[in-house]
C-alpha cells in the first residue's frame, strides 16, 4: 500500500555545528517539485547544500529520484529517498537544507544526519492512505483569500495558490473524512466555489 503525507512538515537538527533543515511537501508532478526546489534555493541562497528526494506515481508505479546537492555521492539524496521508501510515501518531496558549521562529518555521518532529520520530519508530517485523500480546488475573489487561509491553516494543509486576475485558485489535498467538515466551514464564506475529486 502507498501513503501520502498528511500535512506539510519541517524539522531542524544541529549536528556538530552544521544546521540541517528538513521540509516535506505533497507534490503531484516533476514540475511542482522543481517549483518548490527553486523557491527553497531562493529562500536559502546562502545554504551550503540543498539536497532532496521525491517519489511520484508515474505510469502506475512509484518511482523515486534524489539529488545530493553537492555532498559526496550517495551521502544525502539517497538516505532521504530511503526514508521516503521506508514509509511507502508517494507524491512526496523532502528537501534538506544544510548550513555547514565547519566540522566535516564524513560519509557515514552525513548519511546519519540526512537520514535522521528526514525521519524526524516524516514523523511530524504523518501519513494517510492514498485512497483516502481528496484533491480540493477552491476558486474565490482575492478579497476573501485571507479569510479562507485562516480556515485552511486550522487543518494544517499544504496549499498551492494560483493568482488569475482578481481571482485566486487554491489547491490542496485533505483526508476524505475531514472534507465534509471543512466544506461546511468554507460555505460560510460567500462567493467561493469548491470542487473535490
Amino acid at each position: 500500500m502507498n501513503y501520502q503525507i498528511a500535512r506539510y512538515g519541517e524539522a531542524t537538527q544541529k549536528i556538530k555545528n552544521s544546521k540541517f533543515i528538513a521540509r516535506v511537501f505533497p507534490v503531484e508532478s516533476r514540475e511542482s517539485v522543481q517549483t518548490i526546489i527553486q523557491d527553497i534555493k531562493r529562500e536559502h541562497h546562502k545554504a551550503t547544500h540543498i539536497c532532496w528526494a521525491f517519489r511520484l506515481i508515474e505510469q502506475g508505479e512509484a518511482r523515486g529520484y534524489s539529488n545530493d546537492g553537492g555532498e559526496p555521492a550517495g551521502s544525502a539524496g539517497s538516505p532521504i529517498l530511503t526514508a521516503l521508501e521506508g514509509r511507502q510515501l508517494v507524491n512526496a518531496l523532502c528537501v534538506v537544507i544544510r548550513y555547514f558549521g565547519g566540522i566535516k562529518l564524513g560519509i557515514g555521518g552525513l548519511i546519519r544526519a540526512y537520514g535522521g532529520v528526514t525521519a524526524e520530519v516524516l514523523t511530524l508530517a504523518g501519513r494517510e492512505s492514498v485512497e483516502n485523500m481528496l484533491l480540493v480546488k477552491i476558486r474565490l475573489d482575492q478579497k476573501k483569500y485571507s479569510e479562507v487561509m485562516r480556515i485552511l491553516r486550522k487543518y494544517r494543509l499544504a496549499v498551492q495558490p494560483i493568482y488569475q486576475g482578481g481571482l485566486v485558485q487554491i489547491e490542496f489535498k485533505i483526508v476524505a473524512v475531514k472534507f465534509a467538515e471543512l466544506s461546511q466551514t468554507l460555505k460560510a464564506v460567500h462567493n467561493i466555489e469548491i470542487v473535490s475529486s
